[in-house]
């Protein structure tokens, strides 16, 4: 009780620690993702949150294709499952965060929402401690899983969608997600008479939504290449995306306004290596996705 006192004492930032605290008996509809970031202000939640806004927008613009081969006519229909994961650095398991106002040191290194517990601070001339948040994902790997289907040929066109919705999930930890893209290649092949390679072009958008306070939309635009022998197909690609993750939500003190910023992920541009196995109407495959994040994607799937 001591150090709650001393906590709201000291002024409105640490005020907000402890009403967020004492709100979490009344907010059990909510997760402790969405919690969590309610107890920040604008600018003190983008060091938090920034690692996912980094590597959900990797994984939502992964694994759209395993080939570059589009007939000009006939009919497709592709069902894949779709498994994406992007690799989480140390440098994305902490950050500096700003301690409160008057505080001494004015920053201080402590757990994003990948890290483990946040550091307590202690201010050189009064002594109060001030305790940033615990991370919520404890991974090395953040992952994630979609169903795709492709329908085609349309002169030359596949057309490709995903969704997913799941429940919260964890004891609550993370929250409702609902997951849907949409996006067509165009086989370039077909006015390349006697090329070498399988060549197609396409773009691709997606939105993702977590919870109540966070929405993302990503953006694709590239151009793959393959060649098959036998089963085997290698294929590659090379691709600019934009991935936005919009926080929208009202902070659990009253005295702080209303947060409503994006932020960018921090991948642009990225370059696929990637090889799969055709037997039949089955189909595994996986590739790697070198970017500004490093991610892996892969799936099995059934084509007709």
């Amino acid at each position: 009780m001591k150090r709650l006192q001393q906590i709201i004492r000291f002024g409105s930032p640490m005020y907000l620690a402890a009403t967020f605290l004492l709100a979490i008996g009344s907010a059990r509809s909510q997760s402790d993702l969405e919690r969590t970031l309610m107890q920040y202000s604008a600018n003190d939640v983008k060091g938090y949150i920034q690692p996912i806004a980094d590597l959900f927008g990797a994984n939502m613009n992964a694994g759209y294709y395993h080939s570059a081969a589009i007939p000009v006519a006939g009919f497709h229909l592709g069902i894949d499952i779709v498994g994406m994961g992007a690799l989480v650095s140390d440098d994305q398991k902490t950050y500096a965060a700003n301690a409160p106002v008057g505080f001494n040191p004015a920053t201080f290194q402590t757990a994003t929402v990948f890290g483990g517990k946040g550091t307590v601070a202690t201010d050189a001339s009064t002594g109060f401690t001030y305790r940033g948040s615990d991370g919520i994902i404890n991974a090395s790997i953040f992952p994630l899983a979609v169903p795709q289907v492709s329908i085609g040929y349309f002169y030359g066109t596949v057309v490709t969608a995903r969704f997913i919705t799941t429940p919260s999930f964890s004891n609550d930890k993370f929250p409702k997600t609902t997951l849907w893209a949409l996006g067509a290649r165009h086989g370039i092949s077909q006015y390349l008479p006697g090329a070498p390679l399988d060549i197609a072009a396409g773009v691709f958008y997606s939105s993702f939504t977590v919870g109540d306070i966070i929405d993302f939309t990503g953006l694709s635009i590239g151009a793959q290449a393959s060649k098959s022998f036998a089963v085997l197909n290698l294929y590659g690609g090379v691709a600019w995306e934009k991935s936005t993750m919009n926080l929208k939500y009202t902070p659990s003190n009253s005295a702080t306004p209303a947060v409503n910023i994006d932020l960018d992920g921090d991948n642009a541009f990225r370059i696929t290596v990637g090889a799969g196995l055709a037997l039949g109407f089955f189909n595994i495959f996986a590739d790697a996705n070198i970017g500004s994040i490093t991610n892996f994607s892969g799936g099995i799937g059934l084509g007709f």
